[in-house]
């Protein structure tokens, strides 16, 4: 029997757009992990829950207005759904990311470590 590894999917919580060139939104489509884009917390829920699908993308981001509001909301729904969804959840702001650094690049380095222990390289299991 070949060895799996199992994790559960990663709900990335992104600033609003402010153009139509997002650098993490490039980053993730060029990054190993498998992606899908949702338009608000619902959908994103929905993503991660849907059993007719054969395998759950490994982020489901989403750019919303209100950073901490929307997480929280989010962390409270997964928490009444009495276990049935798994997922870790990630709010990441460019702003945020720029006080920690001047460089662009440091943020997204940062968000690039939190996913690749969230989500070790190898098999999956769904």
């Amino acid at each position: 029997m070949t060895p799996s590894t199992h994790h559960q999917p990663v709900i990335l919580l992104l600033d609003k757009r402010r153009t139509s060139h997002d650098e993490v939104d490039e980053w993730l489509a060029e990054s190993r992990f498998s992606t899908c884009e949702a338009t608000n917390v619902f959908q994103a829920l929905e993503e991660i829950s849907d059993f007719t699908v054969c395998e759950t993308p490994d982020v489901v981001f989403l750019h919303v207005d209100q950073l901490e509001a929307e997480l929280e909301m989010l962390q409270s729904m997964l928490l009444a759904s009495a276990g049935d969804l798994h997922a870790s959840v990630i709010a990441y702001s460019g702003q945020d990311a720029q006080r920690i650094s001047n460089h662009a690049t440091s943020g997204l380095l940062a968000l690039s470590r939190q996913l690749e222990r969230l989500l070790p390289a190898g098999p999956r299991v769904n």
